[in-house]
């Protein structure tokens, strides 16, 4: 059983900040592999220093989950998945 297998078993799901870096990484790997600045041509925010600290930040959450904010990693994702065309699902 995997760590995150594990953690699911006993808590009973994913976290907020899991659940959004497994969508960063679906919309990254759809995107490719030059995703930071196709999210900085899309998005002037990330053409910024402030934008590129908040890329570099859900990028090192992928490795160490314990890194990053799950603010930072939203925003990312949300940018990153309206570029790779992914439709948000609405929660009700």
């Amino acid at each position: 059983m995997t760590e995150l297998q594990a953690r699911v078993a006993e808590f009973g799901g994913l976290s907020i900040k899991e659940r959004l870096l497994s969508r960063f990484i679906r919309a990254r790997n759809i995107v490719g592999k030059g995703w930071r600045g196709i999210l900085a041509d899309s998005d002037p925010f990330f053409n910024t220093k402030l934008g590129g600290d908040f890329l570099t930040s859900v990028a090192q959450a992928v490795s160490d989950s314990s890194r990053g904010n799950v603010d930072r990693i939203e925003r990312v994702t949300v940018a990153l998945e309206k570029v790779a065309g992914i439709t948000p699902v609405s929660v009700v």
